[in-house]
């Protein structure tokens, strides 16, 4: 949520909406169409809703600015944040068909999730995960269900930053024993996003309560998770579409890996050297590109 918008509640919103709706007709036309569909007003442009509503477009953007918001864009972020802890798959599906998807209305929602990189990244409990994950400790990383789609890739860089890194997930057989390793020499770092899956915020809760480090990387301060974290990073997500959107989530993990090699000692040696073992097997396709003087005696063979 961005700074200056203390709205923590979907009951907190409506009931400032219902007190807007009283300073004029405009206001109670809006006030009204988002109340009875906000479910569809996540998927909806601001045109869309001042279309719906019986209003103009200037009227959307200033009605979210008297809500406290930056403009309809905050204001959407905000609500999205609410709803699609409770919207199903087959209701996105729905509401996607219902009302005209905006491509560019996406991107520029994810243009700003990624402008909003700048400051969370600038954080100090930023500083504290990253100082954390490149610890000699153990590291577990773990999630379920959609957010664990973000497991594979944060496991393989990591695993060729440093040693001792692990990814689990409910069907793996460590998930169950993962209690009875020692608080003292792990460190889990969890990917927590709505739905929150219940056999995930449980299994954090059961290592909280055994003393294990946590730092959880979620979508909201209102995230359920937070009470069992150590530390907690809030990284936005986009809900509209049938399912949300992690380009900004695998952006931020990039970045935190990133900051997280420049600290591992001997990262830069153990690189190289898987560098060199690819090599020797051949791991990856190589194009035959010309030598440079073969190019240039070629070029000027031809000429």
């Amino acid at each position: 949520m961005k700074e200056g918008t203390n709205i923590k509640e979907l009951n907190h919103l409506l009931e400032k909406i219902s007190v807007l709706s009283q300073e004029s007709l405009t206001y109670k036309k809006l006030a009204y169409f988002i109340e009875k569909n906000y479910k569809n007003v996540i998927f909806m442009r601001a045109s869309e809703v001042a279309e719906k509503a019986g209003a103009s477009q200037g009227s959307v953007s200033r009605f979210c600015i008297a809500l406290g918001y930056k403009g309809y864009n905050d204001f959407l972020h905000n609500l999205q944040q609410f709803v699609r802890k409770e919207i199903t798959a087959p209701q996105r599906l729905q509401y996607a068909s219902n009302f005209h998807q905006n491509t560019s209305n996406i991107m520029e929602m994810e243009h700003q999730n990624i402008e909003d990189l700048k400051e969370i990244i600038i954080q100090p409990e930023y500083r504290k995960i990253v100082e954390k994950l490149a610890s000699p400790r153990q590291l577990i990383l773990i999630s379920a269900r959609m957010s664990a789609t973000l497991l594979p890739y944060t496991y393989y860089v990591l695993n060729k930053i440093k040693d001792h890194v692990m990814q689990v997930t409910p069907h793996d057989p460590l998930w169950e024993t993962m209690e009875m390793l020692d608080p003292a020499r792990v460190q889990f770092l969890a990917i927590v996003f709505p739905r929150y899956p219940n056999i995930l915020l449980n299994k954090l809760e059961a290592l909280h309560k055994k003393g294990f480090r946590i730092s959880t990387i979620t979508d909201s301060i209102t995230s359920p998770v937070v009470k069992t974290a150590d530390e907690v990073i809030c990284v936005p997500i986009t809900t509209s579409s049938i399912f949300d959107i992690y380009s900004t989530p695998v952006l931020f993990l990039n970045l935190l890996m990133r900051d997280v090699a420049r600290l591992v000692e001997g990262a830069d040696k153990r690189i190289s050297i898987l560098e060199k073992l690819d090599q020797e097997n051949q791991t990856y396709y190589k194009t035959a590109y010309l030598k440079e003087d073969q190019f240039f005696a070629n070029k000027d063979h031809k000429v």
